[in-house]
């Protein structure tokens, strides 16, 4: 029996906000590439230290931002992201109940309902919340069975904090904060090596957090591929071929469209959308065996779907589950074509009618 172990941890990267008497001992001695994938959420986990291996408090930090790009500098689209603060514990209707005088280090309680607190809050922990402004330290929790309450004691330095009902706290974990590269910007990116920084707002100033303790401002994501299965695209195709005969009549088709794909699972069936514009005539799906295509190939070829319309008709049409077999075996080319209506007594097309127009075949398996 084969045996596959899987692992599930935060992909943390060290940062270092503060390298002011960073000592060699206290050194970084393997910044590692970070590895993300197509197909996923990548959530990164930032450990933010200080010189002495720390964690600091993030709320003393504001607007901290991850900047992601090319080797050649070009950001990715909706970078930069946001850092978002990591919480371990929150509560509601919570009570503040104490007012306490400004300009010295001060501490009150905050009492709130038990069963309104998800998680653990614990001594050191730092909050946010209604009202609260950091930092405000945990140094004390204590409950009570008999009124179904938790009290925390809290300290905070040179601050006015008033009595008040009813808030939201959070607990801020020190130090940790997380940003998520969303599946959806990494979808159309080739394998490559990104790089990255981290950015901060410190009062006025915007300040780098570095990757190593060499003062390396920027660091390398590596984009590794796809973690899920991916799914063949849509082809979109706006130019068209047209055929006139002998009558003056035209049909028009789009290109030849593949339907036999060399992949684990055989294409069952092909879905087709079809803009219309003002549109008269009539549009079908056609397909054909032939292993290469030439001018005879659909020579004769059935419509396996088809619609028609005698009056201008605007609208966005559905092919919907075109079955990839045939009778004799399988189809190996489809294309969408569209004939505008027979007028025999002007020997063709009315020239006085307008007959509109297929503006776009957008095709998938």
């Amino acid at each position: 029996m084969q045996k596959v172990q899987s692992y599930l941890y935060p992909n943390r990267v060290i940062l270092l906000a503060d390298v002011a008497g960073f000592t060699v001992e206290n050194k970084v001695v393997y910044a590692r590439n970070v590895k993300i994938y197509r197909g996923v959420d990548n959530v990164i986990e930032f450990d933010i230290q200080n010189a002495d291996q720390k964690r600091i408090d993030l709320t003393t930090l504001s607007n901290i931002e991850v900047n992601v790009m090319d080797s050649g500098g070009k950001a990715l689209s909706n970078s930069p992201y946001a850092i978002s603060l990591v919480t371990s514990a929150s509560a509601t209707n919570a009570n503040v109940t104490a007012l306490v005088p400004a300009s010295k280090v001060t501490s009150t309680t905050i009492t709130m309902p038990t069963s309104d607190i998800t998680g653990t809050f614990g001594v050191g922990y730092i909050l946010n919340g209604t009202g609260i402004s950091g930092p405000v330290v945990v140094s004390g929790v204590s409950a009570d069975v008999d009124s179904a309450t938790t009290t925390l004691t809290v300290t905070f330095p040179n601050q006015t904090v008033t009595a008040r009902t009813n808030i939201s706290i959070t607990n801020v974990v020190k130090g940790l904060a997380t940003c998520t590269i969303p599946a959806s910007d990494l979808r159309d990116l080739n394998e490559q090596y990104l790089n990255f920084s981290v950015t901060a707002m410190q009062g006025s100033n915007t300040i780098p957090l570095y990757c190593d303790s060499q003062f390396g401002a920027v660091g390398t994501l590596e984009l590794v591929g796809n973690a899920t299965p991916t799914y063949r695209p849509k082809t979109v195709y706006d130019k068209f071929v047209g055929e006139i005969n002998f009558l003056g009549n035209v049909t028009n088709h789009s290109p030849a469209i593949p339907c036999k794909f060399y992949e684990a699972e055989a294409t069952q069936y092909m879905n087709f959308e079809v803009y219309l514009n003002n549109f008269v005539g009539s549009v079908y799906v056609e397909a054909t065996e032939d292993m290469n295509i030439s001018v005879s190939s659909f020579l004769n070829a059935p419509q396996l779907q088809s619609f028609t319309c005698t009056t201008p008709t605007t609208t966005t049409l559905s092919f919907s589950n075109v079955p990839v077999s045939s009778t004799g075996g399988q189809y190996n080319y489809m294309r969408v074509s569209w004939l505008y209506p027979d007028v025999w007594q002007y020997g063709g097309q009315d020239p006085t009618v307008t007959y509109g127009s297929v503006t776009k075949v957008i095709a998938c398996s």
